[in-house]
């Protein structure tokens, strides 16, 4: 009698606490302010703050873009050289305004104007340690960056394959997070 009172015991405890161990589990995961919910608003904040930075800037400058870069990185032109691949006497003629960018040069700089104040300093100085050719923003690079003809508007050019995919990935009235 008494071995199974102490079976039906054992039998009701482990009942017992798998019933708990699932509500906690229920509770952790699944209610409306669980670990589930916040990583998903953190997913969402996320992406709706690279969709602002992405479209506020499309009407941005080159000049305006490193300016907002380099106030990030609190003053080290070196490293968002190194992070956007110009060399640093094109970061100068782009901060002075005395060069116009390609239509690559300045989309490839709006993707990691982006990247850059989405997910901040840190991020900027680990990315650019691990890019390679970093002795290359010494070298004067300036083909594929700045526009032979002053005059010509890189805006009205084609768009890039960066911003394709960008702009696909950013829509402007997107529906994916509402």
């Amino acid at each position: 009698m008494e071995k199974n009172i102490r079976k039906r015991v054992c039998w009701l405890a482990a009942v017992l606490s798998a019933v708990l161990v699932v509500l906690f589990g229920y509770w952790f995961f699944l209610n409306p302010h669980g670990y589930w919910q916040k990583k998903k608003e953190a997913e969402k904040n996320e992406y709706m703050d690279r969709r602002m930075l992405w479209r506020k800037s499309e009407k941005m400058t080159m000049q305006q873009m490193l300016s907002d870069m380099t106030l990030m990185a609190k003053g080290d032109s070196v490293l968002v050289c190194w992070l956007t691949g110009l060399s640093l006497p094109v970061y100068r003629d782009f901060i002075h305004g005395t060069a116009q960018p390609t239509r690559n040069a300045w989309a490839e700089t709006r993707y990691w104007y982006m990247s850059s104040l989405a997910k901040g300093r840190e991020w900027m100085e680990e990315r650019a340690k691990t890019r390679i050719h970093k002795s290359l923003i010494f070298v004067e690079s300036s083909r594929f960056q700045v526009q032979k003809d002053s005059l010509k508007d890189y805006r009205k050019e084609k768009l890039t394959p960066t911003e394709i995919r960008n702009n696909k990935m950013y829509l402007k009235d997107s529906c994916l997070y509402r």
